[in-house]
């Protein structure tokens, strides 16, 4: 038998946290808006109603179904929003990580939070990823405590 290939890095932690119910139903009202005007479209024989489902659908997708994918190797942590917008960072430039459970959600999206700061966000518990470079990272997860213990273990 041959041997097997190396594949990608075994995952040290892996969460997926989805948006919480206040995007949720906003997301998929903005779809059934966008539904409404196929409709009237189609009764009132005018093309140019067409426009809003353009734009109601896809924003209405991405609040609806957004999510944050934290994953985490031996040499990094990966986070994706949306599995449209990826950050990578070296384990090896991490300064701190921490976590608040209590502040409660920071907002919903990806979002700039001053300088240096970046939130991955769907509401829920977060983690605060501070690189040594002075910038900070934070990003939605399902379990912040198991993803610092893994963090600040075997970054040592």
């Amino acid at each position: 038998m041959a041997a097997s290939s190396a594949g990608p890095a075994q995952a040290l932690y892996y969460s997926r946290a989805r948006a919480s119910m206040v995007p949720r139903i906003l997301g998929l009202a903005f779809i059934a808006f966008g539904t409404l005007f196929i409709i009237l479209s189609i009764v009132q024989q005018r093309i140019d109603f067409l426009l809003v489902p353009l734009i109601t659908f896809p924003v209405g997708s991405l609040v609806a179904f957004m999510s944050v994918t934290v994953k985490v190797d031996e040499h990094r942590v990966v986070i994706v929003f949306c599995d449209v917008f990826k950050r990578t960072l070296s384990r090896a430039d991490i300064a701190a990580v921490t976590t608040d459970n209590a502040a409660g959600p920071s907002g919903y999206g990806l979002r700039y939070m001053g300088p240096g700061m970046v939130g991955y966000l769907v509401g829920g518990p977060e983690i605060n990823i501070e690189m040594k470079s002075g910038k900070t990272v934070i990003a939605s997860t399902g379990e912040p405590e198991m993803l610092i213990r893994v963090l600040t273990e075997s970054n040592n």
